[in-house]
């Protein structure tokens, strides 16, 4: 039973001290991509859209940099299109905290 305890010390001991890796931190970037778009077909898009899930943000609250993971995650949600996003994105470069 002795030998048993023993054993089982020096194995708790030995793995204890054994070289561990710190897990790998990952960053995530999001690109603000500033396309041609049409601030007012996206201030329509964003109002309707937007709008219908929850309240409207002031587009003046962020700046544009902020926006953009905004949008990224959010336009995955209200299923816009490409053409969609960049007329919300125009909307709100132009309306954006300076």
């Amino acid at each position: 039973m002795k030998k048993l305890l023993v054993i089982s010390f020096l194995t708790i001991a030995v793995w204890s001290c054994a070289h561990k890796t710190a897990p790998t931190q990952t960053t995530t970037t999001t690109t603000v991509t500033t396309t041609t778009g049409d601030a007012s077909a996206g201030k329509d898009t964003y109002t309707a859209k937007c709008g219908q899930c929850h309240g409207l943000k002031n587009t003046g609250d962020y700046t544009i940099a902020e926006w953009g993971p905004i949008l990224d995650h959010m336009a995955k949600k209200a299923q816009l299109d490409d053409v969609e996003k960049a007329n919300v994105l125009a909307y709100v470069d132009a309306n954006a905290k300076q």
